[in-house]
């Protein structure tokens, strides 16, 4: 911007006024520049603040994809758990019931003493045994066939366990596919 020179000035001044202008044309140059910095580390900042905010998502994103994932496996080994759970109470149950018939057999062979005054009880206790026994038989089917579905059940709960695996080594294999950009900035900003 030039300066308007007044006429009557003398030689003397003339210096002046062009050291004047000069160190106004330095400053105007020195608040352009600083312009210039303030303007590149605005978009600087912008920049950083977008890439962080873009982190931030994918981050949130594969947190809540974990989560997902974990709550499906979670649930899938409780209802496996709980069937389980309900064939040992089954089991129990007829271990109970075994339990009762061999108290019975027991207090029948505690009778056996008495068998050689008392034939006719001893037919009768024999045919009461004999109905013990098929229904012991029928226990020990039930407990088989119980035994199955637990072994079914482990089957299962093994294969959950395996696909469970998998989706954690997927979840390991996506983590760190999603910090090579973080490991990225850290390179390009690395304060």
């Amino acid at each position: 911007m030039p300066l308007d020179i007044p006429e009557d000035i003398n030689e003397k001044s003339v210096p002046e006024c062009q050291g004047i202008e000069e160190a106004i044309n330095r400053f105007e140059n020195i608040m352009l520049s600083r312009i210039y910095v303030q303007q590149r580390l605005g978009d600087r900042l912008k920049n950083s603040i977008r890439t962080g905010m873009v982190i931030l998502f994918l981050l949130a994103v594969s947190i809540f994809i974990l989560l997902l994932t974990l709550s499906i496996q979670v649930s899938r080994v409780a209802d496996v758990v709980a069937h389980m759970n309900q064939n040992f109470v089954d089991i129990s149950s007829n271990m109970k019931t075994i339990n009762g018939y061999m108290v019975d057999m027991e207090n029948q062979v505690a009778y056996l003493p008495k068998i050689k005054e008392k034939t006719a009880v001893m037919d009768q206790q024999m045919v009461l045994m004999n109905a013990n026994f098929s229904a012991i038989k029928n226990e020990v089917k039930q407990i088989s066939s119980h035994i199955a579905q637990v072994e079914g059940d482990m089957r299962e709960v093994s294969q959950s366990v395996r696909h469970m695996d998998g989706q954690v080594g997927l979840m390991n294999r996506d983590t760190r596919r999603m910090s090579r950009p973080a490991q990225s900035m850290n390179k390009f900003f690395p304060f």
